[in-house]
Protein backbone atom coordinates (compact mmCIF):
# COMPACT_ATOMS: atom_id res chain seq x y z
CA UNK A 1 0.00 0.00 0.00
CA UNK A 2 3.02 2.78 0.53
CA UNK A 3 4.19 2.02 -2.61
CA UNK A 4 0.56 2.38 -4.18
CA UNK A 5 0.01 5.44 -1.75
CA UNK A 6 3.42 7.05 -3.27
CA UNK A 7 1.68 6.60 -7.16
CA UNK A 8 -1.87 7.41 -6.32
CA UNK A 9 -2.50 9.18 -3.16
CA UNK A 10 -5.50 9.26 -3.20
CA UNK A 11 -6.27 5.72 -3.32
CA UNK A 12 -8.44 3.61 -0.45
CA UNK A 13 -7.77 0.29 0.28
CA UNK A 14 -11.14 -1.83 1.32
CA UNK A 15 -10.97 -4.68 3.35
CA UNK A 16 -13.89 -6.51 2.93
CA UNK A 17 -14.66 -9.67 5.60
CA UNK A 18 -13.00 -10.49 8.90
CA UNK A 19 -11.03 -13.53 9.98
CA UNK A 20 -7.79 -14.19 11.91
CA UNK A 21 -5.64 -11.79 10.37
CA UNK A 22 -7.82 -8.58 10.72
CA UNK A 23 -5.66 -7.23 13.79
CA UNK A 24 -2.55 -8.19 12.20
CA UNK A 25 -3.48 -6.42 9.29
CA UNK A 26 -4.54 -3.18 10.71
CA UNK A 27 -1.70 -3.39 12.89
CA UNK A 28 0.68 -3.31 9.68
CA UNK A 29 -1.46 -0.54 8.29
CA UNK A 30 -0.83 1.61 11.56
CA UNK A 31 3.05 0.83 11.12
CA UNK A 32 3.40 1.20 7.80
CA UNK A 33 1.83 4.57 8.05
CA UNK A 34 -1.42 3.82 5.45
CA UNK A 35 -3.89 3.50 8.12
CA UNK A 36 -5.41 6.26 7.00
CA UNK A 37 -6.08 5.27 3.85
CA UNK A 38 -7.04 1.63 4.79
CA UNK A 39 -10.92 0.66 5.47
CA UNK A 40 -12.25 -2.61 7.23
CA UNK A 41 -15.73 -4.17 7.02
CA UNK A 42 -15.31 -6.75 8.94
CA UNK A 43 -17.71 -9.46 8.02
CA UNK A 44 -20.29 -8.63 5.24
CA UNK A 45 -23.09 -10.51 4.32
CA UNK A 46 -23.31 -12.44 1.24
CA UNK A 47 -26.48 -10.01 0.34
CA UNK A 48 -24.31 -6.67 0.45
CA UNK A 49 -21.51 -8.09 -1.61
CA UNK A 50 -22.30 -6.57 -4.43
CA UNK A 51 -22.26 -3.15 -3.18
CA UNK A 52 -18.85 -3.62 -1.63
CA UNK A 53 -17.46 -4.91 -5.33
CA UNK A 54 -19.07 -2.07 -6.78
CA UNK A 55 -16.98 0.59 -4.18
CA UNK A 56 -14.51 -0.70 -6.11
CA UNK A 57 -11.88 0.28 -9.44
CA UNK A 58 -9.75 -2.64 -8.86
CA UNK A 59 -9.94 -6.14 -7.44
CA UNK A 60 -6.79 -7.30 -5.66
CA UNK A 61 -6.20 -10.59 -3.74
CA UNK A 62 -2.52 -11.28 -4.33
CA UNK A 63 -2.63 -14.74 -2.78
CA UNK A 64 0.50 -16.87 -1.49
CA UNK A 65 1.16 -20.57 -1.88
CA UNK A 66 2.08 -21.29 2.04
CA UNK A 67 3.13 -23.68 5.04
CA UNK A 68 5.65 -25.89 2.32
CA UNK A 69 2.63 -25.81 -0.21
CA UNK A 70 0.17 -27.27 1.80
CA UNK A 71 -1.96 -24.25 2.21
CA UNK A 72 -3.00 -22.80 -1.58
CA UNK A 73 -5.97 -20.73 -2.82
CA UNK A 74 -8.54 -22.84 -4.64
CA UNK A 75 -10.28 -21.52 -7.67
CA UNK A 76 -10.67 -18.42 -6.03
CA UNK A 77 -14.26 -17.23 -6.98
CA UNK A 78 -14.12 -14.14 -5.21
CA UNK A 79 -12.12 -13.47 -8.97
CA UNK A 80 -15.08 -14.27 -10.69
CA UNK A 81 -17.73 -12.40 -8.71
CA UNK A 82 -15.02 -9.41 -9.04
CA UNK A 83 -15.13 -10.06 -13.05
CA UNK A 84 -18.54 -10.46 -13.21
CA UNK A 85 -19.08 -6.88 -11.66
CA UNK A 86 -17.15 -5.79 -14.36
CA UNK A 87 -13.78 -5.12 -11.77
CA UNK A 88 -10.51 -5.97 -13.29
CA UNK A 89 -8.77 -8.19 -11.11
CA UNK A 90 -4.62 -9.19 -9.82
CA UNK A 91 -4.35 -12.67 -8.46
CA UNK A 92 -1.87 -14.39 -6.61
CA UNK A 93 -0.35 -17.42 -8.43
CA UNK A 94 -0.91 -20.01 -5.83
CA UNK A 95 -3.03 -23.25 -6.79
CA UNK A 96 -6.38 -22.59 -8.84
CA UNK A 97 -6.34 -18.62 -8.19
CA UNK A 98 -5.05 -17.94 -12.29
CA UNK A 99 -7.62 -20.39 -13.25
CA UNK A 100 -10.15 -17.75 -12.54
CA UNK A 101 -8.18 -15.12 -14.25
CA UNK A 102 -7.23 -14.42 -18.42
CA UNK A 103 -4.02 -12.67 -17.61
CA UNK A 104 -3.61 -9.46 -19.29
CA UNK A 105 -7.38 -9.89 -20.58
CA UNK A 106 -9.43 -9.64 -16.90
CA UNK A 107 -6.75 -8.65 -15.28
CA UNK A 108 -3.13 -9.76 -13.98
CA UNK A 109 -2.12 -12.80 -11.83
CA UNK A 110 1.19 -11.81 -9.89
CA UNK A 111 3.84 -13.41 -7.38
CA UNK A 112 1.48 -13.40 -4.41
CA UNK A 113 4.68 -13.25 -1.93
CA UNK A 114 6.28 -10.07 -4.08
CA UNK A 115 4.41 -6.72 -3.13
CA UNK A 116 6.22 -5.00 -5.89
CA UNK A 117 4.36 -6.70 -8.84
CA UNK A 118 1.15 -6.64 -6.64
CA UNK A 119 1.50 -2.79 -6.84
CA UNK A 120 2.71 -2.25 -10.19
CA UNK A 121 -0.24 -3.69 -11.45
CA UNK A 122 -2.77 -2.25 -8.96
CA UNK A 123 -1.42 1.46 -10.02
CA UNK A 124 -1.34 0.50 -13.51
CA UNK A 125 -4.61 0.07 -13.20
CA UNK A 126 -5.54 2.83 -11.37
CA UNK A 127 -4.07 5.53 -13.41
CA UNK A 128 -5.65 3.99 -16.77
CA UNK A 129 -9.24 4.17 -16.73
CA UNK A 130 -9.86 2.81 -20.30
CA UNK A 131 -7.38 -0.40 -19.79
CA UNK A 132 -9.57 -0.70 -16.26
CA UNK A 133 -12.61 -0.57 -18.13
CA UNK A 134 -11.62 -2.81 -20.82
CA UNK A 135 -10.18 -5.49 -18.36
CA UNK A 136 -13.59 -5.93 -16.28
CA UNK A 137 -15.56 -5.72 -19.52
CA UNK A 138 -13.52 -8.99 -20.64
CA UNK A 139 -14.02 -10.15 -17.52
CA UNK A 140 -18.02 -9.86 -17.31
CA UNK A 141 -18.22 -11.17 -20.75
CA UNK A 142 -15.98 -14.74 -19.78
CA UNK A 143 -18.01 -15.06 -16.65
CA UNK A 144 -20.69 -15.00 -18.75
CA UNK A 145 -19.84 -17.20 -21.57
CA UNK A 146 -17.46 -20.08 -19.55
CA UNK A 147 -18.89 -19.69 -15.59
CA UNK A 148 -22.58 -19.42 -15.19
CA UNK A 149 -23.70 -21.67 -13.17
CA UNK A 150 -26.18 -23.26 -15.63
CA UNK A 151 -23.23 -24.07 -18.12
CA UNK A 152 -21.52 -25.16 -14.61
CA UNK A 153 -24.19 -27.61 -14.06
CA UNK A 154 -24.76 -28.84 -17.83
CA UNK A 155 -21.02 -29.65 -18.11
CA UNK A 156 -20.73 -31.65 -15.08
CA UNK A 157 -24.28 -33.49 -15.95
CA UNK A 158 -22.04 -34.75 -19.06
CA UNK A 159 -19.21 -35.85 -16.95
CA UNK A 160 -21.67 -37.77 -14.68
Amino acid sequence: MPAILAAEPDAVLLIVGGGPYEQDLRRLATATGVAGSVRFTGSVPWSELPAHYGAGDVFAMPCRTRRGGLDVEGLGIVYLEASATGLPVVAGDSGGAPDAVLDGETGWVVPGDSPTPTADRITTLLADKELRHRMGERGREWVEQKWRWDLLAEHLKKLL
